[in-house]
């Protein structure tokens, strides 16, 4: 009798820790990750050459260039890497890390009106086509 006593004991010992850990697992998980926020590590990370002027949009995971002025882009002089994606819903989208000699501003935010897509306008102030980078996050 003593020890189905002591397994039953031990049983509920066992049980009740189990259950006294579960929430602070989902509390922590919950704090990472609050509900209805953005998650960190979306972003769009481009680098190309630019010769006078382009337009670089993101929507969803897509990317675009379309060039205003100058020579073409060909594929060979640009890279982008987009990690997540742009949500179909209006977020505010922001530059880190630009380089270049010339100026790289968002001309438009994510809204319903443009279909959900980031535009980042590049410029470039060099006589010939020069190396630009930027992380757009959000």
């Amino acid at each position: 009798m003593k020890s189905i006593a002591a397994f039953f004991s031990g049983a509920l010992l066992c049980l009740g820790a189990a259950l006294v850990a579960l929430p602070a697992g989902a509390e922590e998980a919950a704090a990472r990750a609050p509900a209805g926020t953005t998650l960190l590590g979306n972003s769009l990370n481009w680098r190309g050459d630019v010769d006078r002027a382009i337009e670089v949009s993101l929507r969803h995971r897509s990317v675009r260039v379309n060039v205003l002025a100058g020579r073409s882009l060909r594929r060979q002089h640009q890279d982008s890497r987009v990690e997540g994606f742009l949500p179909a819903r209006p977020v505010t989208v922001r530059l880190e890390n630009v380089e270049g000699p010339g100026t790289v501003e968002i001309v438009e935010q994510p809204t319903e009106a443009n279909n959900y897509t980031a535009l980042v306008r590049i410029t470039n102030n060099e006589p010939s086509r020069t190396e630009f980078r930027f992380a757009l996050r959000w």
